[in-house]
């Protein structure tokens, strides 16, 4: 997966309000909506690049990278 997924993926959760009904699903909303711009502008800046292009698996609900592959 690359940062560019994430992103195609974040904006289709941004733009899913169907469900927003009220004040507090709003603030609900707005806060998804801030912790996804969050984390793209973090990948973008600490360029971590190597985990998207590492050999990855998933363990117990957790990501794990080959070190080998980290650069």
């Amino acid at each position: 997966m690359n940062i560019n997924k994430i992103k195609r993926i974040a904006k289709d959760i941004i733009a899913d309000d169907e469900w927003v009904n009220d004040s507090h699903t709003r603030a609900e909303h707005t806060g998804i909506k801030d912790g996804l711009m969050r984390l793209i502008r973090h990948l973008e800046e600490t360029e971590e690049e190597w985990f998207f292009d590492a050999e990855k698996f998933m363990k117990d609900g957790y990501w794990y990278a080959k070190i080998s592959d980290i650069k």
